[in-house]
């Protein structure tokens, strides 16, 4: 796994209020689900086959929160990813403490939107290191009207303005080999935002990658 760099001396509170002033949450990319609401607390859903082979940060890591099961929807029979990028400032961040702060601002942001938890089903972030976001025990909240059995994938980071590091792009192809072998997606069915919704999203820079996967290459 890649090594973080050394904690950070803010504290993460100061890192959330930060976040929080700085970040705008793209309304493109945090939109409601679409299929039937859940109606109590859905069991975890197992990611032993991502676990041992990616620096899989678990939700735990970053949050306390339970979701709010009343306003999800309850997911399954996944057939497709969907890539995005955050959209706002660029990041670059290495530090454990930021990268929380980050998430914890996007999460803040969808449960102000009244969402019953964060958009996306994972978070990449520059160092590489996939977050668990969502459980996949429920439906995303990623595409508007498109989240029916659609993994939403997240990197932080505006790639309008900046380009994806090595160890990102590393990251996001080996989920998306290892999600496309667990649940039998098509290769065919691995979008950037923009393939099935009207924006620019992941970003000029990160777009010719998600092609490169769908392509196999």
């Amino acid at each position: 796994m890649q090594q973080y760099l050394k904690e950070s001396l803010q504290t993460r509170r100061g890192f959330i209020a930060k976040a929080l002033a700085s970040i705008a949450v793209p309304a493109f990319c945090a939109t409601r689900a679409d299929g039937a609401v859940a109606k109590k607390p859905l069991p975890q859903f197992g990611l032993k086959f991502m676990e041992e082979k990616l620096p899989l940060m678990r939700r735990s890591e970053w949050t306390s929160d339970a979701p709010r099961v009343w306003l999800l929807r309850e997911g399954g029979n996944y057939d497709r990813v969907t890539i995005h990028h955050q959209g706002g400032r660029p990041s670059i961040s290495r530090v454990k403490n930021s990268v929380i702060a980050e998430i914890d601002a996007i999460y803040s942001g969808h449960r102000n939107k009244q969402y019953g938890d964060i958009a996306y089903h994972f978070v990449v972030d520059y160092a590489g290191c996939v977050w668990e976001g969502r459980s996949l025990a429920y439906e995303g909240a990623h595409v508007s009207h498109q989240n029916s059995n659609n993994i939403g994938i997240l990197v932080l980071g505006n790639f309008e303005e900046q380009t994806p590091s090595l160890e990102s792009l590393e990251s996001i192809a080996n989920m998306v080999d290892l999600l496309r072998g667990n649940f039998g997606i098509k290769r065919h069915r691995v979008y950037g935002h923009r393939d099935i919704g009207s924006t620019l999203c992941p970003g000029k820079n990160l777009y010719p990658h998600v092609v490169a996967m769908r392509n196999g290459k």
